[in-house]
């Protein structure tokens, strides 16, 4: 029973998440040490995504020159360029200043751990994905505090090595339950229960939403005027960008650029923005727009998967995973 409950998950994962939003808000609020269950939650994801993944080719093929250059280049664009596009665009567009600290800790932040596990649901280059973010998430704590404070005034120091070492701890559990996961199933076996492991990835990011969307619906009635501006700007920051990394895609008609698009498009507007807000001082601002910012994560299949599709672009894993 609970076998088919959670392959049920799996199967049906670009709908769940989006009723896991729903779900989320209306839940009453719990009490739990969230700041305990949450690396915890991070490490299963990073696990769940991982055991799918030939990890020993993907180190060696990472390892590649031109393979490392590629990706190091990717993730220090997302890291640093794209921040400064962002208050660009929001200096145009008169965004209220109000607004802009989200904007700019959500730009400096390395993509979420999920999104290697979304690339493996829409049948993108998954192991791409999971170079691209160990690479930013190690650079981000260093790289993400440097760059606010070119553009944000009166910022409070973070303790970069302390996020540093916590990644680092997330990732290296992730990867040794991959590990021992395989070892125990089998390689064969992960396979031929892929929606199981699909469920199981989406289950860990439906707990995950429980605890960021924790109360969140009193928040979203007190304040929907601030409630609707943030998750204007999170839906433009996170679709625009899977949008325009899409339609560049599209403007190719060969090459390893159209497969390498929708993962950057993933990788790129899925950020762990949780990863500052943990660091930062209260904000409410920030803590809402990081809850809010979390409704446009869960509809990234549906929406990602539906534009490459209408699109045609061919974003299918072409056997580099």
């Amino acid at each position: 029973m609970l076998y088919s409950s959670i392959q049920f998950l799996g199967h049906h994962s670009r709908l769940v998440l989006p009723a896991g939003v729903v779900l989320g808000l209306f839940l009453p609020e719990l009490s739990a040490r969230w700041d305990l269950i949450i690396p915890l939650i991070i490490t299963f994801i990073y696990a769940t995504s991982l055991a799918r993944i030939d990890l020993k080719h993907s180190i060696i093929s990472a390892l590649q020159p031109h393979h490392l250059t590629q990706n190091l280049g990717i993730s220090l664009f997302i890291l640093c360029a794209v921040p400064f596009g962002y208050v660009g665009l929001a200096k145009l567009f008169g965004l209220p200043e109000l607004l802009k600290p989200s904007l700019v800790w959500c730009a400096v932040a390395p993509p979420i751990a999920s999104t290697i596990w979304m690339c493996m649901l829409l049948g993108f280059r998954a192991s791409l994905a999971m170079e691209i973010v160990v690479l930013s998430s190690l650079a981000a704590p260093f790289t993400g505090p440097f760059i606010a404070s070119f553009l944000l005034q009166d910022i409070i120091q973070i303790d970069a090595v302390s996020l540093f070492l916590k990644l680092v701890a997330m990732m290296a559990g992730g990867g040794m339950m991959a590990v021992l996961l395989k070892k125990a199933v089998g390689k064969a076996q992960i396979e031929a229960h892929a929606d199981f492991f699909n469920g199981l990835s989406a289950l860990a990011m439906l707990v995950f939403l429980v605890s960021v969307l924790n109360g969140g619906w009193d928040v979203l009635f007190l304040q929907p005027e601030l409630s609707f501006s943030l998750l204007m700007l999170a839906v433009i920051i996170n679709f625009g960008m899977q949008s325009l990394w899409v339609c560049l895609g599209c403007l190719r008609k060969s090459g390893s650029f159209r497969t390498l698009s929708p993962v950057i498009s993933v990788v790129s507007g899925n950020r762990n923005i949780g990863l500052y807000f943990a660091a930062l001082p209260a904000d409410p601002v920030f803590s809402l727009f990081t809850a809010i910012y979390q409704i446009p994560i869960y509809l990234t299949p549906i929406f990602l998967g539906t534009l490459v599709s209408f699109l045609g672009l061919n974003g299918k894993d072409d056997g580099k995973n």
